[in-house]
């Protein structure tokens, strides 16, 4: 499996909870603008006045608004754009799966997605950044209005959200987990595995995935990117890239760029626990014995794609209307088991026994405010529900989604995951495999 050596331009520092990206120098607008000149209008003889200016930041990403007039007395012209350009911190590879994903579901769904105008996967361009350009969604955040929406308009919008994801369910369905990438665009010289993606414009690549490349160390060690044709195999991996990441942590010294001084004194302990998930696997997750490039016959279509932050930032909704307009930020999009997803991020919350009780006019009361705002959650729920059916969660795939938030939390808190060993390991033992 082909490594990609990490990019210039990002440098990794310690955060809150592991370390984080950051930029070393910033993009330079006055290029911004003549790539857009070049992809928008690279012939057009009208004087075109175009504006750049800063939208927004992502964890990965800087966001940039384009705006567009032309100087013309029969028909004047303005449109608005956005220009996203991006830390290497999974070098092409995010790119190119991203723009390929929002082809498929605007091709295959109706799903309201940004289109791509043009994009470079490379940072080997005159601005030395991978960046997309693609047209803006008309609305705003659904953040900005959420909290003042009643209870219905808030129905609405969860009704709408589900649609999206039920077409998803139905209609991006595949036969093994990764990332979809357009035909094509993996060389065979790149050491890359594919798989067919039942369409023929379309293959399945190395899956993109924040769990792959965080803390910046993790684009240094072997890592099996996928695809895979089972759950087990991509368990597997996951645990096997944790544990590289801590031997290369270990062999690291204190002057590395990327060293982590707290999480080094944590890594036996996350070491052993992984050996200890290891153990568990095979007991959680089947493993076929299709070999790699083989298709299962038949085609179970038991892999989905998912977008995995359908937050209040990234559904995009008219003001006026409340109706949604866009589903953006498909970074890290990729194809993960049916029982990899549950409910929007933004319906997330604990179970409420009983209503609280009613809100005053213009109630400050933070406490009261939040458990409302669970309640809701929870009524939302059922409504989501009822748009897909409700979800018929065994108590594997709840396991299932255990184990694999075990992996996400070693690094936050191995104590906490060695409680849920403690508590899970002699019980696995006895499951049959499934």
């Amino acid at each position: 499996m082909l490594n990609t050596p990490q990019q210039p331009r990002v440098r990794w520092k310690p955060g809150v909870f592991c370390s984080i990206p950051t930029w070393t120098e910033n993009p330079q607008i006055p290029i911004i603008e003549s790539i857009c000149r070049r992809h928008l209008y690279p012939k057009t003889p009208l004087p075109i006045s175009l504006t750049i200016t800063y939208l927004a930041e992502g964890a990965f990403n800087k966001l940039y608004t384009v705006s567009v007039s032309t100087d013309s007395s029969d028909s004047p012209e303005l449109k608005v754009y956005v220009f996203r350009v991006s830390l290497p911190v999974e070098p092409f590879y995010k790119t190119t799966s991203e723009v390929a994903t929002l082809a498929y579901i605007r091709c295959y769904t109706m799903i309201p997605v940004p289109e791509v105008i043009a994009y470079s996967a490379t940072a080997e361009n005159e601005l030395g950044f991978e960046w997309i350009l693609m047209e803006k969604v008309h609305g705003v955040p659904l953040r900005e209005v959420w909290p003042r929406m009643a209870i219905r308009a808030k129905e609405e919008i969860t009704k709408e959200v589900a649609s999206c994801v039920l077409q998803m369910r139905a209609s991006c369905r595949f036969d093994a987990i990764g990332s979809l990438y357009c035909r094509g665009a993996l060389k065979e010289e790149e050491g890359v595995d594919v798989l067919d993606a039942r369409h023929e414009a379309y293959v399945i690549g190395p899956l993109v995935t924040a769990f792959f490349f965080v803390g910046g160390r993790r684009l240094k060690v072997r890592r099996d990117r996928g695809p895979y044709l089972n759950d087990h195999d991509y368990m597997l991996a996951l645990t096997q890239v944790e544990l590289e990441d801590m031997k290369l942590l270990q062999e690291s010294t204190e002057d590395a760029a990327d060293y982590d001084k707290d999480l080094a004194e944590d890594a036996p302990d996350i070491v052993h626990a992984t050996h200890k998930l290891q153990d568990l696997l095979p007991s959680i997750f089947c493993r076929p014995s299709t070999p790699l490039g083989a298709s299962p016959d038949p085609p179970k279509g038991e892999f989905v794609l998912y977008h995995h932050d359908l937050s209040l930032s990234n559904v995009i909704v008219d003001p006026a209307t409340c109706k949604v307009t866009g589903i953006v930020d498909w970074e890290c999009v990729g194809i993960v088991p049916t029982w990899g997803g549950t409910y929007p991020q933004f319906l997330v919350g604990p179970e409420v026994d009983e209503e609280p009780e009613a809100l005053a006019d213009g109630e400050t009361d933070k406490c009261l405010l939040k458990m409302w705002d669970d309640w809701d959650k929870m009524q939302l729920r059922k409504v989501f529900d009822g748009v897909l059916g409700q979800c018929r969660d065994s108590g594997m795939q709840k396991l299932k989604r255990e184990f694999r938030m075990q992996l996400y939390t070693l690094g936050f808190s191995v104590r906490f995951v060695e409680r849920w060993l403690r508590a899970h390991l002699d019980d696995c033992r006895l499951l049959a495999p499934n």
